[in-house]
């Protein structure tokens, strides 16, 4: 920090002479011409004509060297070398000026010996002012220069002359104090605006820093949501020319399942590759940003076809493997467009417009990019009423278990019954394909279940035959599912051997693990497990052998087209051979007719459900179809 501020003064030194010392040797030219005028007749022509021009060269010589360095700023290190200069010349030219007035003094009367001395301190004083910035080169101008006329002064005979050497003396002492406050004076200056230059270049970096914070995600360095709020604001609005341009909502595809099974680290350093490469697909289509998580935007210039093509490069950079020092990652993303001025006049239109979009690309199988259309938003805003009325019905108790038998292919008698939800709204009845999807989404499917589950336990307790119920895959990664679970039949003093629970592949795929740890807690006490929908989606010997299945379900969909697809026909009878071979008793639903029921049976099937037994039903007419069987 000193070597700093010694720096900044010797900086300051210089640029403050580089001012003052031509105007010194200009004053000290008038000076030695006035001298040499007064002088002129009472002295040789050397002492009058020839000293001062010689003395007069010199300052000149010295004057032009100082001149052509006011543009100049040489290094600093070099500086201490300049300023030594000074003080060696100043001393030679004072010594010099100060001899010849001495000649002077000696050669003149007492009047010429007073003006003279006067001149000489004169000249002295001047020089002093304008070496403020070096006090040396000050000093040592009134030790050669004033200091012989002054002494001369002192020891004369006439005691006008002794008084005005003494008055000289006292002038030079308060002129060497002044010089040496100014110049403390100096330092200190230069000192506080040192300080008060790095304070504000502290604040500059502070601010900077700050803005860098406000304005940039510090895991990627891309803008953040909030730079893409403002970049938008200004491009719409009419200064900013409010021309053609659209916005890409990105959602990356499995990036949660890579965070869940390698940890953060794994993920931060995805999402940085991530960012890295969107902007170099993005550097000639738009500005990239960062939203927030798995999250990205771009804003790109130009018209619906620009922002196709954009979107289309984008899904196609994220489909790339993303290749790490241990670690390869396969990913994706889904893109959501919206287009201004087409789509929204205004920034929250069009970010809440290009986000529908997004969701619509990832309902309709992900890694792939959906621009925005107004039936989407009234899709939106009808997903978004029937959350707000499923809220308010599960208080009010409106969902009610529906039971449909499963029946034994081979003798005819009901041998089970699957819960399926019900939603009485308006005075009518809606299925679980509305309703279900949107508690998923909305994270409203655990507590919907276990509301049926309570209901049901409490309704069919006392029945001959088990009961099934789905579960989704959202509830099986919740680690405190089983606990939830068996809860509700303790409180309900409900037997869990009497309890099947259904799960598709699609637990299996996005949550292996949890899926394993949530069955096998359930086992455990005793209830059973179906694997719902076999043969649609990813199917896999794997599935049939991660998990201790009790039964198999074959999809509806296949046991529809068997009576017209011999080629659905042939897929039913190779998915009962394979459960047959695993000692799985399997049970096929959708069956709406005797032919198919027949066909089923002969095929090897144990078991049945369908409208052509029963559909779904409150449990009184379950209790009265009972009653008239008992009958």
């Amino acid at each position: 920090m000193d070597s700093e501020r010694n720096r900044a003064i010797l900086v300051e030194q210089f640029a403050a002479l580089r001012k003052q010392i031509p105007l010194m040797y200009a004053m000290m030219f008038v000076d030695a011409a006035f001298l040499a005028f007064a002088a002129y007749g009472t002295v040789s022509p050397w002492w009058s004509l020839g000293m001062p021009t010689a003395l007069a060269l010199l300052s000149a010589v010295r004057a032009g060297f100082w001149v052509r360095r006011r543009g100049f700023s040489p290094r600093p290190e070099l500086i201490p070398l300049y300023l030594r200069g000074t003080i060696i010349v100043a001393a030679v030219l004072s010594f010099g000026f100060g001899g010849w007035g001495l000649m002077l003094y000696a050669e003149g009367d007492l009047v010429r010996r007073a003006c003279i001395a006067l001149y000489i301190f004169i000249g002295a004083i001047s020089c002093c002012y304008c070496l403020q910035p070096l006090p040396r080169a000050g000093q040592a101008v009134l030790l050669f220069g004033a200091a012989p006329v002054t002494i001369c002064l002192i020891f004369s005979d006439e005691w006008f002359l002794r008084g005005l050497g003494f008055n000289i003396l006292l002038v030079a002492i308060v002129v060497l104090r002044m010089m040496r406050t100014t110049h403390a004076g100096f330092v200190e200056v230069l000192a506080s605006r040192s300080h008060m230059a790095a304070e504000q270049l502290r604040a500059q970096g502070a601010e900077q820093r700050a803005h860098q914070l406000a304005y940039h995600d510090p895991l990627t360095g891309l803008p953040n949501r909030r730079a893409l709020a403002e970049a938008l604001e200004q491009r719409m609005s009419p200064e900013g020319g409010a021309g053609a341009l659209g916005l890409l909502i990105i959602d990356l595809d499995r990036f949660k399942s890579i965070n869940d099974v390698h940890g953060h680290p794994a993920g931060d350093q995805l999402l940085r590759d991530v960012a890295a490469r969107l902007s170099t697909a993005m550097a000639e289509e738009g500005t990239s940003y960062r939203l927030g998580g798995d999250e990205f935007a771009v804003i790109v210039d130009g018209d619906g076809e620009a922002a196709r093509r954009a979107a289309h490069a984008v899904v196609n950079a994220m489909r790339k493997p993303f290749v790490g020092p241990e670690l390869v990652h396969h990913i994706g993303a889904s893109v959501g467009i919206s287009l201004h001025p087409q789509d929204a006049p205004d920034r929250e239109t069009l970010m809440r417009r290009a986000d529908i979009a997004l969701y619509k690309a990832k309902h309709s199988g992900r890694n792939q990019h959906c621009a925005f259309e107004p039936l989407l938003d009234a899709e939106i805003r009808r997903r978004a009423e029937i959350e707000r009325e499923m809220r308010a019905a599960m208080v009010c108790d409106a969902f009610v278990p529906h039971y449909q038998p499963i029946v034994d292919l081979k003798h005819g008698g009901v041998v089970g019954y699957e819960l399926l939800a019900r939603w009485q709204r308006d005075g009518s009845e809606i299925g679980p394909e509305l309703f279900i999807p949107i508690a998923e989404e909305c994270g409203l499917i655990d507590a919907l279940m276990l509301r049926l589950l309570h209901r049901a336990c409490r309704e069919t307790r006392d029945w001959a035959v088990p009961i099934s119920i789905n579960v989704s895959p959202t509830q099986l990664k919740d680690p405190w599912f089983s606990e939830k679970l068996l809860g509700v039949l303790v409180r309900e003093r409900f037997p869990a051997q009497r309890l099947t629970i259904e799960i598709t592949e699609n637990a299996l795929i996005v949550d292996a693990e949890s899926a394993q740890q949530a069955i096998a807690s359930l086992r455990n006490q005793g209830i059973q497990l179906a694997l719902d929908d076999f043969g649609t989606g990813y199917s896999s010997l794997k599935h049939l052998e991660m998990l201790p299945f009790d039964r198999l379900k074959i999809d509806r969909s296949f046991v529809a087209a068997m009576e017209r697809d011999p080629r659905a026909m042939r897929l039913v009878h190779a998915i009962i051979t394979l459960a047959a071979t695993l000692d799985l008793p399997v049970v096929a639903e959708g069956i709406e007719s005797a032919s198919t029921a027949q066909t089923l049976a002969r095929l090897g099937c144990a078991m049945g459900q369908g409208y052509f037994y029963g559909h779904p039903m409150p449990v009184e007419s379950v209790v009265a179809a009972m009653g008239s069987s008992a009958a």
